[in-house]
């Protein structure tokens, strides 16, 4: 039996556990696209069908349930064997280099830095903010941070948190021109928007009840970064739009406030890339786990 055999079977066991290709994947740190190949190599090895799988749910076959027993066991091994050699918190140790977006370094990521020293003050970190992507080998980078609409379904992606949308405005302006009641009402506004240009920007906003309404925003002021926009909307350039976990602290000290908070622009996702394949190292790995848990908390 090869290697690729007993991972696929690791695989397939991780499926079984977490209950679906989505949460296994999340597990496991590779993209579902890739679990599903994994699966979908086992059944041709085996040949048979071990999951049944519909839209709605996931269920094993009888000859699923058969395998199952025999690769729980098998990862359950796995488990112990890496828990016997993993080393402890304190003796993880090298260096880090990280990449992420400016806006939410600056605003979230730097801020668990000093705790994430605590856990592990032998690992060394190196973080660079840049809006720009960057080739991971070419720069030596261990871990890029990246948020947006969807993760890349080429890549291995880690989701690590995900987040909504505000559109925002501060009380001067909307002493000023008004609150708009209703998404019709956005067009006659001022808007600061993220952009490199002034070219008009397409956007959909849905209600609770899942109508949806378009937008032809023409800004009036725009800044490529998120945290110059949020500034540009606290001094009343506009209506803006920021992800909640910048507006939110904004909002709750009454600096800005929540327009249309029943309507909903796209949710947004913050995930993690690396250059590595299936083996990630333990400190790389522990930074993930640990920055994924403040995310989501």
């Amino acid at each position: 039996m090869d290697a690729g055999q007993l991972y696929r079977m690791l695989v397939f066991a991780n499926v079984v556990e977490q209950g679906s290709l989505t949460a296994a994947a999340e597990e496991l740190g590779i993209s579902r696209s890739m679990v599903s190949q994994h699966l979908k190599k086992l059944e041709l090895r085996c040949e048979t069908q071990l999951i049944q799988r519909t839209t709605r749910k996931m269920g094993l076959t009888q000859d699923g349930q058969n395998f199952y027993y025999y690769c729980a066991e098998l990862l359950q091994l796995a488990k112990q064997a890496e828990n016997s050699t993993r080393p402890d918190n304190i003796e993880l140790h090298g260096n880090i280099r990280i990449l992420a977006p400016v806006c939410f370094g600056e605003h979230d990521l730097l801020q668990h830095m000093g705790e994430f020293h605590r856990l592990y003050p032998k690992i060394r970190i190196s973080i660079q903010l840049e809006d720009s992507p960057m080739d991971l080998k070419d720069n030596k980078i261990d871990i890029a941070i990246q948020t947006g609409a969807r993760m890349d379904p080429r890549i291995d992606a880690i989701k690590l948190a995900q987040f909504d949308e505000y559109l925002v405005a501060s009380p001067e302006y909307l002493e000023q021109h008004g609150s708009p009641l209703h998404p019709d009402m956005l067009q006659m506004h001022l808007w600061v928007l993220q952009a490199s240009n002034q070219l008009p920007k397409r956007y959909q906003i849905q209600n609770s009840y899942g109508d949806n309404f378009k937008l032809n925003i023409n800004p009036s002021t725009t800044c490529n970064s998120n945290l110059g926009v949020m500034s540009l909307v606290k001094q009343g350039l506009g209506i803006g739009i920021l992800p909640s976990y910048l507006a939110q602290p904004q909002i709750a000290s009454k600096h800005l406030v929540h327009i249309l908070s029943d309507y909903h622009l796209q949710e947004g996702l913050i995930y993690a890339t690396h250059p590595f394949n299936d083996v990630i190292p333990p400190k790389v790995q522990a930074f993930i786990d640990f920055i994924k848990e403040r995310l989501m908390a």
